[in-house]
């Protein structure tokens, strides 16, 4: 009987917590100063005063460390809870662009995932996957109110919501305003408001 070989694992240096928290923060800055698309990965490396190979060592790509340098300001926050379900849709939404525009740049969150092919595309599903609960239970607490409808059909509401937003900052690069998300949040047939 012969024993097949173990693989070894091909472990190199640990990352050095303090490099590698320069290079989030160098990469925030950069982002907020030059736009996503004229970052580089040089650019970084010299900010964060690492070598570039270190960037290339711990990330592939410029978006792999552009999405790792905001995943903490990707999750939901808490829901809105004015008492006024007109008020706590507007909130959420704002807070979904806001999510999407981070530091002022549409291309930030969604090119960075899109540049980073299926992982990038199933990291953009998660984030938005992350709003459709909380959009539900946005809207649950309006029919509850009395504000909509009982037969309101929530997951149609809030992928229609998604899609707008997404479709808005991703594709057509323009930020939706406050009119404009004013008026998609108008577009529920409030009854009690």
């Amino acid at each position: 009987m012969t024993q097949e070989p173990v693989a070894r694992s091909r472990r190199g240096r640990r990352r050095d917590p303090d490099a590698h928290a320069a290079v989030l923060r160098a990469t925030r800055e950069l982002v907020a100063e030059l736009g996503y698309h004229r970052v580089t990965m040089e650019r970084i490396a010299e900010r964060a005063q690492v070598a570039r190979m270190t960037l290339y060592r711990w990330w592939p790509n410029k978006a792999a460390v552009v999405t790792e340098a905001v995943a903490d300001r990707l999750a939901p926050g808490p829901l809105p809870d004015t008492g006024n379900t007109r008020a706590d849709a507007i909130a959420y939404l704002s807070g979904l662009v806001h999510t999407l525009t981070l530091l002022g740049d549409p291309s930030v969150v969604a090119g960075a995932l899109v540049e980073q092919g299926e992982t990038g595309r199933a990291g953009l599903r998660d984030l938005l996957a992350a709003r459709l609960e909380p959009g539900g239970r946005l809207l649950d607490r309006g029919r509850e109110r009395g504000d909509l409808p009982a037969d309101l059909r929530t997951a149609t509401v809030i992928d229609s919501w998604l899609g707008f937003v997404l479709y808005r900052v991703v594709f057509a690069e323009r930020v939706p305003d406050e009119a404009e998300i004013e008026a998609l949040v108008d577009l529920l047939p409030f009854t009690g408001t």
